[in-house]
């Protein structure tokens, strides 16, 4: 089952025809505020019903518009924790500890901010897909485990070794203008459509050399 945060970040998108978090802030009615801050990007609160969000004025705009997306996701999925006093807060590289609210708001961020088109352009998962089809009405003609292990390892060579400027981590943050970890993110949401994806690798360096150990 996907995850709520994901539903509701698509269904945000299809009511605000927009993925600019500051555009639904502001239609939203909800309050930003700006601070003068070291460690905090963002926090959410709710006070007499009306919610604030607050952004760190010295954060760039990628981390700016990764903190909103953030902080828009406390507003829809952590209302009534928020009503209730709890404040949410948030570091310069925006929570990433393990608590449900927090995942969920980085799922809802990264489901908000990145298009999967942008995402999936940019690993080749068309061509994943085919390859991936071809190996299956291929593989059994194979006989022994070794044999589709070797023919099956061989075309995912093949893939990875004639796709290397696939995208990276770095490189699909840079483009997309968001936090780096948001892109793992968005790699959770895609997987929890269904959609078996390509191995991304995290820097330019490791990219066959991280696909040839997980099969190890």
């Amino acid at each position: 089952m996907m995850p709520q945060a994901i539903s509701m970040a698509d269904f945000c998108v299809r009511k605000y025809k927009t993925r600019d978090p500051f555009e639904i802030i502001d239609r939203r009615n909800i309050e930003l505020r700006w601070f003068d801050g070291r460690n905090l990007l963002g926090y959410f609160r709710v006070v007499n019903r009306q919610q604030y969000i607050g952004l760190n004025c010295n954060a760039e705009d990628g981390a700016l518009r990764t903190g909103a997306g953030h902080e828009l996701g406390h507003s829809f999925l952590d209302y009534a924790s928020a009503s209730s006093g709890m404040l949410f807060q948030d570091t310069m590289l925006y929570s990433l500890n393990n608590s449900r609210s927090e995942r969920n708001a980085n799922l809802f961020d990264a489901e908000l901010l990145i298009p999967d088109n942008d995402i999936l352009d940019r690993i080749y998962y068309k061509e994943y897909t085919l390859l991936t089809k071809y190996i299956q009405e291929n593989i059994e003609k194979y006989k022994s485990d070794r044999a589709r292990f070797e023919f099956e390892q061989e075309q995912m060579m093949d893939f990875y070794q004639s796709h290397q400027d696939m995208g990276t981590f770095e490189d699909l943050a840079e483009e997309m203008n968001v936090d780096v970890h948001l892109v793992g993110f968005k790699l959770q949401c895609l997987r929890s459509k269904g959609l078996e994806l390509p191995n991304v690798p995290e820097t330019r360096s490791d990219f066959l050399k991280s696909w040839q150990k997980r099969q190890d």
